[in-house]
């Protein structure tokens, strides 16, 4: 009797400590973030600073900016997603894998450094707008509302790509089969029969497209802030960088309004992937299901590859050209390439202080995550646990609201937690390995949690009844299984934390500068040659990384573990 209460404190002392980190990682800094929006200094409860919103032309300005903005992007990401998924799910195309890696890349990849690049493509000296001029075309102009959504639209595609393939390749044969005994032309029975059930598909990942983009920061910062263009990300950043008088209060009131765009973009992507599973048990279908005769597969292989090369490889070509390029000259030649911003990165004391910086806080974040995260899973998955469920549910809160308004409930809720206590975390690197951990933690518990559904639990028990301890259990038994799919998740966390920029905008110090932060201020100071040389030194260390992770993948399968 007395083992049983022992052991039913024992489970509730448990799920007390995940209830409380739940509360105090993830709630409690949301909560503060909104009861600071509707309080003054003397902590009385007003109303205020809505009032203020609703006459502030430039915060109408930002929210209709916001909106339409991520809207149209993430109508072009839909085109061009469905459009590659088609081909690549249902027709006789060859390279496939290429194509996919040339469509994943601009996720890879920042979207500051992808903006940074197509800025260098279209600048008025830039190698587009020359070839442009001379067909008598006028120049491309990014910095307005429609070259933030072309960017922004570019860097989703494959967000709409992701969702709509699989569901492409589990449309049944049959119906195509019928379709055409019935007389059915092929374009016909895809606009009838296969488009409206891979619409749910279509509709999440544009919601999820449409969520990204209210998220991103980097494109509306780069295009938008020197061409007065307003999105309520950027306006809540020039808002907590005044300093002003109720500056963080009011940004605060618009992180709310953010949030609440935010969450109902996810509400949507959500409704629609619970669509999505009338068809989820059904098995994909790589059969070849339209082929083309040998001329026209060439012709539109080499359209496809034009196209996504355009979007994927050639800015980032010139730009490493121009990397080359001293400030004082305006364009690249065989005759005036150095090698000076590149021998300046590795030099720079700030810029080699910004990149091991951001090893650092990504290391961490991902070592905390990784361990937490996959303690989290398996209670989730083993134990059925409520408060691992609640944990979960308050991780996905935090993953879905903006980044900047993530940053701002951390900034104010730790630097004083309790009244009268504080902290001193503003600015260090505490605050933001924090922030790295409240933002992707939830994506190594999903990660973790599926590869749990897929182990067996009849070794874990077997192990447990022949008397080894839980440790060696999980050292002996569950690590070996789940060390693989664990680390694919933590690879995506450091890459995440590593490149990321949002957060680190308004909680970074001098001290605590990251890569992304660098070449943020590089490129608002008009240093663009030496930031597009420090671009290029992070996709190198990105594709390090992922090589990294493929090599140990294939280790690992050789194994055979």
């Amino acid at each position: 009797m007395n083992i049983k209460k022992y052991i039913n404190f024992s489970i509730s002392l448990k799920n007390l400590l995940i209830g409380t980190i739940a509360l105090f990682l993830f709630m409690f800094p949301v909560i503060r973030l909104i009861l600071l929006s509707i309080s003054t200094e003397s902590q009385t409860w007003t109303f205020a600073q809505y009032k203020i919103l609703i006459t502030d032309i430039r915060a109408e300005a930002a929210i209709w900016n916001t909106v339409y903005i991520s809207f149209a992007a993430s109508f072009i990401s839909a085109a061009g997603g469905i459009i590659t998924a088609f081909f690549v799910a249902y027709t006789n195309l060859r390279h496939k894998n290429i194509i996919e890696l040339l469509v994943f890349l601009p996720f890879v990849i920042p979207a500051y450094v992808i903006t940074l690049s197509w800025t260098e493509l279209t600048a008025s000296n830039g190698f587009l707008s020359m070839v442009l001029e001379k067909i008598g075309i006028s120049p491309i102009n990014l910095y307005s509302a429609g070259g933030i959504i072309v960017v922004l639209g570019i860097c989703h595609i494959s967000v709409v790509y992701a969702a709509v393939v699989h569901m492409l390749r589990k449309v049944p044969l049959e119906t195509r089969w019928t379709a055409q005994v019935s007389g059915c032309p092929v374009w016909k029975s895809l606009i009838k029969i296969d488009l409206p059930m891979v619409m749910p598909a279509v509709a999440g990942g544009t919601a999820l497209a449409f969520l990204a983009d209210i998220d991103n920061f980097a494109v509306p910062a780069f295009l938008g802030i020197s061409s007065n263009i307003p999105v309520l990300s950027t306006y809540i950043y020039e808002k907590v960088i005044s300093f002003g008088p109720d500056s963080f209060a009011y940004g605060a009131v618009l992180s709310v309004i953010l949030s609440g765009i935010a969450l109902s973009g996810a509400g949507l992507a959500s409704m629609m992937s619970h669509k999505e599973k009338i068809m989820e048990n059904t098995q994909e279908d790589y059969a070849i299901r339209i082929s083309f005769s040998s001329k026209k597969r060439q012709l539109i292989e080499g359209g496809i590859f034009f196209v996504l090369a355009l979007f994927s490889i050639i800015p980032f070509i010139y730009m490493a050209g121009n990397a080359m390029v001293t400030g004082s000259i305006l364009s690249a030649t065989p005759f005036n390439l150095t090698w000076d911003n590149y021998y300046f990165v590795f030099t720079n004391n700030g810029l080699r202080e910004a990149v091991c910086n951001s090893f650092f806080m990504a290391g961490t974040a991902m070592v905390l995550c990784l361990g937490m995260g996959t303690l989290i899973a398996y209670f989730l998955v083993r134990d059925h646990s409520r408060a691992a469920v609640f944990l979960s549910q308050c991780a996905s809160i935090t993953y879905s609201v903006p980044g900047i308004v993530l940053a701002l409930a951390l900034i104010f809720y730790w630097s004083q937690p309790v009244p009268g206590i504080n902290t001193g975390l503003y600015g260090s690197y505490s605050i933001l390995i924090l922030g790295y951990v409240t933002r992707y933690m939830i994506i190594q518990i999903k990660n973790s949690a599926a590869a749990f559904a897929t182990i067996s639990e009849v070794s874990e028990q077997a192990a447990l009844i022949s008397g080894s301890s839980y440790i060696r259990m999980w050292v002996a038994v569950i690590v070996p299984q789940l060390v693989a799919p664990a680390l694919s998740g933590a690879f995506f966390i450091f890459l995440s934390a590593f490149t990321e920029l949002t957060m680190s905008s308004v909680m970074s110090s001098a001290s605590t500068k990251t890569i992304g932060l660098a070449i943020f201020n590089l490129q608002q100071g008009g240093d663009y040659n030496l930031a597009a040389a420090v671009s290029i030194i992070l996709i190198i260390i990105i594709a390090i990384v992922l090589g990294i992770q493929k090599i140990f993948e294939e280790w690992y399968t050789k194994r055979g573990i």
